[in-house]
């Protein structure tokens, strides 16, 4: 069997006798002054703690320079040009980078499962597949987040992306704790489940999407053309997991089909902002796509397609399931199941920020993009507006932010003129940075 490069090179690296000595002494010296001023379930808490700070934060942040280091010493170019597939590429370097964090991991866990009283051996078991899971997710995070650094910042530390990884972490934790405020039982689609049976399968299909995630963005950074297929997939994977926490079969059809296409819309505009902000802009791309319409190569147009405008076309899809749900009856006064026309401003709302973005993406400067769209659109939903109001002309701040729970018809148009202007701005920065019009000779 042919051993991963990758994975065999990241072991030369990170493995060694030193490394093992010194890492299994501090873990077994913690563990005895925790078993002689502590019970065993004691001890068994401060081996969950020292997997949290040994595998989860250290093998995120070990994860995330398995590509940055190669950036920082220059060999990441070469490493593209090799002949190992994405896949080998991803897990060579989540598995190799991350061992000796793995390492200490791996004897947390067992003095976990010897130590702990109460539980049964079975919940035990499901214990630890629940944190080497969310290890697993924050690895890869991290390695996403490196992967999309890669075009941000060549030399920067991955400070941040551990941060990331960990932030995107706690929020997870904190979906979860919503369910642990109440009893064991979660109700998903109508039916009950336990809780902690329904938060592992929960995060290990999660973890699975993350690690596909980071291989996909993988074959991106090594130019192995794909299908947005698997982010359709993941999108609507998100729509189906939130909406049972909403919809019953109790629910009349329509309520049910409302909610879910508002949850549909929440979450593909919110995707798109992701993809557009994150993911590498590429200043050809839409070049390209003109290329590929008229050659009429449809398989390359969607292998080319920025993944943002795929969200934004399923958040389309809600917009039209929406609207046409609008003169539906009324079954509660939840704004959320009668979002109706408000929908399309909101759609447009997505459309017009993604634009703004894209025109600092075309300026003469490119640093600093992301943070002079933020601070624009800060102006636009709340500096402004608000000075505006303060001095008593709540409907001329309307033209900046329309009332579009009250007013749909009129939000939608107002923020369709600002579509227009903004995209009048983009399309001619583009042609005179990205496509100058040849010169007659």
């Amino acid at each position: 069997m042919t051993v991963n490069p990758e994975f065999q090179r990241n072991l030369l690296l990170e493995w060694n006798l030193h490394r093992m000595i010194l890492i299994a002494g501090v873990i077994a010296g913690i563990f005895v002054l925790a078993g002689l001023f502590g019970t065993q379930n004691v001890v068994a808490n401060i081996a969950l703690l020292t997997f949290l700070l040994g595998t989860v934060l250290w093998g995120g942040h070990r994860a995330g320079d398995a590509i940055l280091d190669e950036l920082r010493e220059r060999t990441w170019d070469s490493q593209k040009m090799s002949a190992i597939d994405p896949w080998a590429m991803t897990w060579g370097k989540l598995f190799g980078a991350t061992i000796m964090p793995w390492f200490a991991g791996c004897i947390s866990l067992i003095v976990y499962f010897v130590e702990r009283e109460g539980p049964t051996q079975i919940e035990r078991l499901q214990m630890i597949v629940f944190c080497i899971s969310g290890a697993i997710l924050v690895h890869s995070l991290s390695l996403i987040g490196a992967l999309v650094g890669t075009h941000l910042d060549k030399f920067g530390k991955s400070t941040l992306t551990t941060w990331a990884s960990v932030g995107a972490l706690g929020l997870l934790a904190f979906y979860f704790a919503n369910y642990l405020r109440s009893d064991d039982i979660i109700v998903w689609y109508g039916a009950s489940y336990d809780r902690f049976d329904f938060l592992t399968a929960s995060l290990l299909v999660l973890c699975a999407w993350v690690t596909f995630g980071a291989y996909r963005l993988m074959c991106t950074e090594l130019a192995v053309n794909t299908l947005p297929v698997a982010w359709i997939a993941f999108l609507i994977y998100l729509i189906v997991y939130f909406s049972g926490v909403y919809v019953s079969p109790n629910l009349p059809f329509t309520q049910s089909i409302s909610l879910a296409a508002a949850i549909a819309l929440t979450i593909c505009g919110g995707s798109s902002y992701i993809a557009a902000f994150a993911l590498y802009r590429d200043p050809l791309a839409f070049r390209r796509l003109g290329t590929c319409v008229r050659a009429r190569n449809w398989r390359r147009f969607f292998e080319e397609i920025p993944v943002w405008i795929v969200s934004m076309s399923l958040a389309l899809v809600s917009v039209v399931v929406c609207a046409a749900l609008h003169y539906t009856p009324r079954y509660s006064g939840e704004y959320l199941e009668h979002i109706g026309v408000s929908s399309l401003a909101i759609w447009l709302l997505f459309l017009r920020d993604t634009l703004i973005l894209y025109f600092f993406t075309y300026g003469i400067s490119k640093r600093r993009v992301e943070t002079s769209t933020i601070i624009c659109l800060a102006m636009l939903y709340w500096l402004i507006p608000s000075i505006i109001e303060s001095s008593g002309l709540v409907k001329t701040s309307w033209l900046l932010r329309p009332p579009m729970k009250d007013q749909p018809l009129m939000s939608a148009t107002i923020i369709a003129v600002h579509v227009i202007f903004v995209a009048i701005l983009v399309l001619r920065r583009y042609r005179q940075r990205i496509a100058p019009a040849r010169s007659v000779s």
